[in-house]
């Protein structure tokens, strides 16, 4: 019974403190507040968040709008300041995008966030919706409307609403990092009316302005793509930066150049551009960086800016390495043996056709015409019967289809071994075992076993030639290649390509099958990391991105590559040798006929006298006998 008395004396005393504590917006109307911006910005719960010495009208005031926001299907959590510390990054992880609404009456409830909110980061996680509630005198209020320093902490991507006591605008409150906290009236609110937008604008696009804030830049000394001239900066990715910086209105500040990219040590930490952003000295890198899960987890990417292949480069052999088999590789040993099958069979079905029978010379001659005609030679006569006549254009169809197909295959196989040398893969790379690899010390290749589980990349990178030999730029790696046969320099295209005006040798090049993302790094958790990218995808819309491409090219043709396409003597020598073998073969032939013939002539021409001889004799005996018997008839008998 004293525990209902009690009760009852301390709603009535709620409800008379509720009635100024709401007089002019009711608690139905905050109800409608918080619900119109849940709904604006899509968030997936709203989170009231009240000071840890919290009075009853305030905590009476949380509940009454969590039981009508829960009405509504709401998803509603009630903590306090000290839990929000504490349970931050847990928040971050866990949930997408919430509203945190947080109710101020008293200045010492003001401080009490203010102090919250310089522990926590990133600030501009959630959406934030700080309502000034009606008090006695209205304490806040100068704070409210006129908020001279960055008392909550924010930054310039931090999403907060502001609804200053009974004023009808919902006021966006940021900050540069000058400390001072710049607003922007959003919306206008009313009960009947509901949230009223007054801009279309994103906040991509209200925030645009940096007021001249200064960026500290860091850059690669003589990376590609980027360049310093006389404290100015030049190339694609150094344009591009000046570009941005008109249209954020901020202030290049280009730092002392590094030595390399940056990778992983675990004594030491990140070195390079990486390095110097993990550690805050600097705000931006401007490079070709390529986007690694490791360097995900400590610094900031923009959207990728340039797609490129990774390669293999080495230099061409000077001892050409000559593929006696090409000719033949065109076809598998099934096709090979399928055509030799043809042949023999049409020129057997041909003399069953033309003798009606089986016969070991017509077959040989037929076999003979076959082979003529898929070597693209003619019949010495056209056969009259239509059955030979169709057996023979059957045959003549079939040879333009294979010979078309074959010499199709082998334009195409011959482009794609262009390189001189006893491999044209990675897998042949791996398995050959004669080459060391060399790539850029603190780059993203130098640290291939930290981010890829590969197994060919990473028997790859144990041929790696001893770190001291290693090169610490592109210049000096291309080098190094033009130095010595037996390297393989793993770079992307675009390096190059870069660097193709400078390289002094003939380089091969094969294709490892990888791609590469280059962009922009940033601090992790930068604020401008969400503007950059907008700007950055207006640049493509628009075209700025092409010009630039256009203003410095890096696509120069490669000389000796694997894309231009030329066919050289080494290309021919199986078939040069095949026709020289054969010249000398018909000569050798021709030779040893020369020969026999010559032995075979005098004894013939021997025996033609001897038969000559012969035959005179003969005929002078036989005219002697006939002259004898002549005379002796003529000769007078005296009796």
């Amino acid at each position: 019974m004293k525990y209902m008395i009690v009760r009852s004396i301390a709603i009535l005393f709620f409800v008379l403190g509720i009635k100024s504590l709401t007089e002019e917006i009711s608690t139905n109307n905050y109800f409608r507040l918080i619900n119109d911006v849940h709904r604006y910005y899509h968030t997936s719960c709203v989170i009231f968040v009240q000071s840890d010495n919290y009075d009853l009208k305030t905590t009476t005031l949380v509940h009454t709008l969590s039981r009508e926001l829960s009405r509504q299907r709401v998803m509603i959590m009630i903590i306090t300041f000290s839990n929000l510390m504490s349970k931050y990054n847990d928040y971050q992880k866990n949930i997408r995008l919430p509203l945190f609404v947080i109710l101020l009456d008293t200045e010492e409830t003001m401080y009490e966030f203010a102090k919250i909110t310089k522990g926590i980061k990133p600030i501009f996680f959630p959406i934030w919706l700080v309502v000034f509630l009606q008090h006695l005198g209205n304490p806040l209020k100068h704070y409210c409307m006129h908020p001279a320093n960055n008392i909550f902490n924010v930054d310039v991507s931090t999403q907060m609403l502001v609804l200053c006591y009974n004023r009808p605008i919902l006021v966006e409150w940021y900050a540069i990092r000058d400390n001072y906290t710049r607003t922007f009236d959003l919306a206008t609110w009313s009960p009947d009316r509901g949230l009223i937008l007054r801009t279309q604008e994103n906040l991509y696009a209200r925030r645009s302005d940096m007021f001249g804030d200064v960026v500290r830049v860091a850059v690669v000394n003589n990376s590609p793509l980027v360049s310093l001239k006389n404290g100015t900066m030049d190339g694609f990715f150094g344009s591009l930066l000046i570009e941005l910086s008109k249209v954020m209105n901020f202030t290049i500040k280009i730092l002392d150049p590094v030595d390399s990219f940056g990778s992983w040590d675990p004594q030491n930490g990140w070195s390079g551009a990486i390095g110097k952003l993990v550690n805050n000295e600097a705000d931006i890198g401007i490079a070709a960086f390529t986007l690694t899960n490791d360097r995900l987890n400590d610094v900031d990417f923009t959207i990728p800016l340039i797609r490129t292949q990774y390669r293999l480069y080495l230099h061409e052999p000077i001892t050409p390495y000559v593929q006696w088999f090409w000719y033949f590789k065109v076809f598998s040993a099934g096709v090979w043996g399928t055509l030799i099958m043809i042949i023999m069979i049409a020129s057997i079905l041909l003399t069953v056709i033309k003798a009606k029978g089986f016969s070991m010379d017509i077959i040989s001659d037929n076999y003979i015409k076959v082979w003529g005609i898929y070597c693209q030679q003619g019949l010495p006569e056209f056969p009259i019967k239509s059955s030979m006549r169709l057996a023979f254009f059957s045959i003549y169809a079939s040879s333009v289809i294979i010979l078309s197909t074959y010499f199709a295959s082998l334009i195409s196989y011959l482009a794609l071994n262009t390189a001189k040398l006893p491999f044209s893969t990675l897998e042949g790379y791996v398995e050959d075992g004669t080459y060391k690899l060399l790539v850029l010390q603190n780059s993203a290749e130098y640290d291939i076993p930290l981010y890829t589980k590969d197994p060919l990349l990473l028997k790859m990178y144990e041929s790696r030639e001893d770190e001291e030999y290693l090169p610490f730029n592109l210049s000096e790696g291309f080098k190094k290649i033009c130095e010595r046969m037996d390297l393989a320099f793993y770079t992307t295209e675009v390096f190059k390509n870069y660097m193709s005006i400078y390289i002094q040798c003939e380089l091969v090049y094969i294709n490892t099958g990888r791609i590469d993302n280059n962009a922009i790094t940033l601090k992790k958790g930068s604020p401008y990391t969400g503007f950059i990218n907008y700007h950055l995808r207006r640049f493509q819309l628009n075209g700025v991105i092409n010009k630039l491409q256009n203003k410095n090219p890096s696509k120069i043709p490669m000389k000796g590559g694997i894309g231009n396409f030329m066919v050289d003597i080494t290309d021919v020598t199986p078939i040069l040798t095949i026709v020289i073998g054969s010249m000398v073969l018909s000569s050798f032939v021709l030779i040893i006929e020369k020969v026999y013939y010559s032995f075979k002539t005098p004894n013939s021409k021997n025996n033609e006298s001897i038969t000559k001889f012969t035959y005179n004799l003969n005929v002078r005996k036989k005219l002697r006998k006939e002259l004898k018997l002549q005379e002796f008839y003529n000769k007078s008998i005296d009796y």
